[in-house]
This record gives C-alpha cells, structure tokens and sequence, in this order.
C-alpha cells in the first residue's frame, strides 16, 4: 500500500512543466484567431477551438490555451470561459512592422520563466549534450528528468522561430540591411477592429505613460487594452492609436490621424500636453470626439463646461471594466450619431458669456 501510494506522489509530482507544451509559433494561434475571426475581443474558448482546428474536448486544445497563457499571449484556459488577448498578445497580433513584432515574439518567449533563465544561464540558446544539460535543468532549474529531451526540443523550436541562432549570444547586436536600418518605425498602429466590418476609423488620444504618482506604472495601458479598445471596437470602430514602443514626439502622421479619422477617443487623465494638443487639433476641425477621464480628474476651463466627458473608475477592476466598457460603447456611438445635429466645439464656445462679454 505504501509503495502504492510512493509512485501515486511521484506521477504527480512531475507531472507540471514549467514550460509551454507548445512552440510559440503553434501557441500564437490563439491570439491570431482571436484577432482575425472576432475582431482582437474576448471569446468564448469553444468559439476559440472551432477556429484554431480543434475540439473543445480535445487535450491539445486544454495545452494549447495553456501554451498561449504561458507565453503571456492571452489570459483563460477553461472551456465554459472566455479568452481574451493581453497588452503582449495586443502587441504580436496587431504590430506595425516586422521589426516590432519580432520584438513582441522575443517577449513572449522571456515570459516563459524558465527559458528566460535558461537563456541568462548559457548566455543563448546554445545547449550543451544532454547528458551536461540534464544535470543543469534537474540541479539548477529543478525539473524532472522525464521532461529533459521534450524541454529541451521545444526551447530550440521556440528560439530558432524568433531568429536566435544557436550559438547567438543573447544580447547580441542584430545585423540589419541598410534598408531596413533607414526605414522609420511606424508612427500609427492597429489594435482592435469590430466584429463586422464598418470601415469606420477611431483614433485615441491619451498618454502614453503615468506623469504623476497618482496612477501606477502601466494605468494607461491597462485603460487602452481593457476599457477603450473593448469599447469601441463594440460601438463599431476599428482601433487606431499612436505606436506606444515609440517616442511621444507628435508626427505629421499622428496629426493627419488626428484630423481625419472618422471619430477619436481623448483621455483628459493627468491633463497631457501632447493629449491636450491633440485635442486642440481635433476641435478645431469640428470633427466628433468622446471625451473620458479617471474619476478624480480636475476639471478642463472650457472643455468640460461646454462637452460632456464621461468618467470611468480608476481601479480598472473587471467588476468596475464591466460596468464601464458599455458606458464608453454607448458614448462613442452617440458621439458619433449625434455628429451632423449637435454644435460643434467651436461653434458653441463663439456663443460662450465669457467670450461674448471679452469681445464686446
């Protein structure tokens, strides 16, 4: 009974791995799925499994999804829930060049703990035999000896799909033809298009990092992937917002986005120069923009007197997300339906006491 009860403990003691079951290029069909087919918005994950080519009751869907988490690509992996992408799947599924999206893939792969340390410990991913790196991995990373060869195959499938040679130190330069060394990052990106096609733009308007202790590092970020993008892309708009791995200097592509775009979200939060100027731009054009800020947030002289701004909760927990994520929906869409019949901007503050009674 007791040597019963030994190999019951030992199973499942080795049966976690501490690594994807997957390579990231098989895992990335999650979030690929969830971009293409359903618009970068949460899914059902049985929808999810129709549209990766497998059975919600299949194993390698359960590891698949896993995978996906594991990688940082996408958060669930119960078959009743849903799955949705995170700011590092947001990052890989809608980058705007070759060179960011490599960059987002090497993410994910350091987002796998143990291959992170791995590749800090061989300096690469070049591997000794399997009989010096058994004893590395079982020593030093603590993983069962029954996982060593698998392990070990799925880390080079990983490292050579995001272009780590073997032998490539890990922080090695990139050599780069000068074609590509020229070309400028792109300054506009996509991140969320609707369920049905609209051919509507959004553009968002809002920092691209905290300024005040107010808010914790990344509050911005969470507010784009949680609340604004889920957003609007149900009022019907695709996403469109300045590429956030950049510099916040403000393009002439940034400013024609700013102009043309069909509607534009503006975050007030913190006040922003470059948000306050932006916005600045859009109103001058009279063109159609859903005002939102933190609750909390001081009041703009002559911006929140004359156009209604919707507060969302600073806490950005999923009960207070679900609360505001409908509201901000039906914001924007009257924002954008009401456009022909309400006063714009300009023609409201020309009618303004203030600016009568400093004219006259």
């Amino acid at each position: 009974m007791a040597q019963k009860n030994d190999k019951r403990s030992r199973k499942v003691a080795g049966s976690y791995r501490p690594y994807p079951r997957f390579p990231l290029e098989r895992a990335l069909a999650v979030s690929l799925a969830i971009k293409e087919k359903n618009g970068g918005n949460p899914w059902p994950a049985q929808q999810v499994a129709t549209a990766v080519g497998l059975s919600p009751k299949n194993v390698d869907f359960y590891y698949l999804l896993t995978a996906s988490q594991k990688f940082g690509l996408t958060t669930g992996t119960k078959i009743e829930g849903d799955i949705a992408l995170t700011p590092l799947g947001r990052e890989v599924a809608y980058s705007g060049s070759p060179e960011e999206e490599l960059a987002a893939k090497r993410k994910a792969v350091l987002a796998v703990d143990i291959y992170k340390r791995v590749l800090e410990h061989y300096n690469g991913n070049l591997l000794p035999e399997m009989q010096y790196l058994g004893n590395t991995l079982q020593g030093k990373f603590e993983l069962p000896s029954e996982y060593h060869d698998e392990f070990a195959k799925l880390f080079r499938q990983t490292c050579d799909y995001v272009g780590w040679k073997e032998g490539q130190e890990l922080n090695a330069p990139e050599r780069r033809n000068d074609d590509a060394a020229k070309r400028p990052s792109k300054e506009v990106i996509v991140l969320g298009e609707p369920r049905k096609k609209t051919g509507l733009t959004c553009f968002v308007i809002m920092p691209f990092k905290e300024r005040t202790n107010d808010y914790m590092p990344g509050f911005f970020e969470e507010v784009l992937n949680s609340l604004i993008i889920p957003a609007v892309t149900d009022a019907g708009f695709e996403v469109k917002t300045a590429n956030r791995q950049g510099t916040e200097i403000i393009h002439s592509t940034i400013i024609s986005e700013v102009i043309d775009a069909d509607m534009c979200v503006c975050d007030l939060t913190e006040h922003n120069p470059n948000v306050l100027f932006e916005l600045g731009m859009r109103l001058a054009n009279e063109k159609p923009v859903a005002l939102i800020h933190a609750e909390g947030t001081p009041r703009v002289f002559d911006v929140d007197n004359i156009l209604r701004v919707l507060p969302y909760k600073k806490q950005l927990w999923p009960s207070t997300i679900g609360l505001d994520v409908p509201e901000l929906t039906s914001h924007v869409k009257a924002t954008w339906e009401n456009r022909s019949t309400q006063e714009t901007y300009v023609s409201m503050l020309r009618k303004s006491p203030s600016r009568q009674a400093a004219t006259a």
